[in-house]
């Protein structure tokens, strides 16, 4: 069996299916981004089956939504043509399930709404062997895949045309509440205004400062922060004087801030929690990336704890509008440094805090603190997991000496780090 592969960034879907049909191939084309995965089988060129683990697109569901078969049948069907040998395709027209006629109809729908979603994919990448399994090898039933492909080009050009159209009427309103001030950020949180206002007091206990904290999650998630092998400490720290103390009244503060975001929008808990995870694991790089350039190691964890804020303000604004999820996450990629700024603004936090969240995309645009925008920046290129010490030399800093960090035993904690935040968070 031959197999040849590459990267669909380069040798798109579309090129894919009409080289196979100019060439005639027989054999199964395999598309991967991530966990999705897509099966296209060709015999000569011709489509003949079509596999997906994503939803709404089980072949077998087209089936069911096309008659009355049940899922039982389905199975029974599956075994039977296995056990005999047959294309499963090729079972449900001798035994006279199926007309030819709608199974001809049911593959095509079902072909075009995978190649569909499989156009989408920019990024991913793609195998092809010359090899058919059992179950569809021989189908009686062979599509023009010129046919479809142009089909499902038409029909995604009109989908992505609707989503952009749908996208800049969003971002227009969105846009505009937030140049007039037109939207709702969350109130300061009770526990932070009361810690804000007893660490202003210079003579205030530790004792006084830590009677604030009276949710027990919270007390969980800073004993487990200080007990994660990120601070390393050789003891266990059994209580929240003792955590406060190790990780200090400002790292308090911003881990209360993270606390509170986690539960703003409970519509969107899992995102928001994965949003979290992220930016904990980037304030932990940051830390110990400021650590081995000798400055605020402190500062600069609670600026990447905090930098991503805004996403959970947009994700909770966006939940109002029926959009793509693509369409969401470029809406929100696009503008969540500004509405972090302007929570920021509102909850009063530093001048350092507010510049790093407006920037640490474009730490260019920076002026008073240039060098810990371009850090927070740094960490959080290193948080993606797919992230080499050649990538990060191919990034331009003016205020960083890359010789000062431990690249290397940093990227390869990512994935430890990554874990311990998602327990944290209460992400796993």
């Amino acid at each position: 069996m031959r197999k040849f592969n590459g990267n669909l960034s380069l040798m798109p879907v579309a090129d894919l299916i009409q080289w196979a049909d100019n060439s005639k191939r027989s054999g199964t084309l395999i598309l991967n981004q991530q966990e999705r995965q897509k099966k296209i089988y060709l015999q000569d060129g011709k489509i003949i089956f079509i596999w997906s683990n994503c939803e709404g697109e089980h072949f077998g569901n087209f089936l069911k939504d096309q008659s009355h078969i049940s899922q039982d049948e389905l199975d029974k069907a599956f075994s039977d043509s296995e056990f005999l040998g047959l294309p499963f395709i090729g079972y449900l027209l001798s035994e006279k399930i199926f007309t030819r006629e709608e199974l001809e109809e049911i593959l095509k729908k079902a072909a075009e709404v995978v190649l569909i979603s499989a156009l989408k994919l920019d990024t991913g990448v793609f195998e092809f062997a010359d090899d058919l399994p059992a179950f569809v090898s021989n189908s009686p039933i062979r599509l023009n895949s010129i046919q479809i492909l142009f089909e499902s080009l038409r029909c995604y050009d009109e989908g992505t045309h609707e989503d952009r159209l749908a996208a800049e009427m969003v971002l227009r309103e969105i846009h505009e509440q937030i140049e007039q001030g037109n939207f709702e950020l969350p109130p300061i949180p009770d526990v932070m205004m009361q810690l804000a206002e007893k660490m202003d007091d210079p003579a205030i206990s530790i004792d006084e400062i830590i009677e604030c904290i009276t949710d027990q999650i919270l007390v969980s998630k800073i004993l487990r922060i200080c007990n994660s092998p990120f601070y390393g400490q050789p003891g266990k720290i059994s209580s929240l004087k003792e955590a406060v103390v190790l990780i200090g009244l400002k790292s308090l503060m911003s881990i209360v801030s993270v606390h509170a975001m986690s539960s703003f929008s409970p519509r969107n808990g899992t995102e928001i929690k994965k949003i979290l995870q992220h930016c904990l694991v980037c304030g932990m790089i940051a830390r110990q990336v400021t650590r081995n350039m000798g400055g605020n190691y402190e500062l600069a964890f609670i600026c990447g704890l905090l930098h991503d804020i805004g996403k959970t303000i947009l994700l909770d604004m966006l939940g109002d509008y029926m959009l793509p999820s693509e369409t969401r996450e470029k809406l929100i990629e696009e503008n969540h440094a500004e509405v972090g700024y302007l929570l920021a603004q509102k909850w009063n936090f530093t001048s350092e805090i507010k510049d790093v969240i407006r920037y640490h995309h474009t730490p260019e645009k920076s002026v008073e603190f240039f060098s810990l925008v371009e850090v927070i920046n740094l960490s959080n290129a290193m948080v993606d997991k797919n992230c080499t010490p050649e990538d990060i030399k191919e990034m331009t800093f003016a205020s960083i000496e890359l010789s000062l960090i431990s690249l290397n035993s940093l990227l390869e904690e990512v994935d430890k780090l990554d874990y311990d935040a998602g327990e944290i968070v209460g992400l796993l």
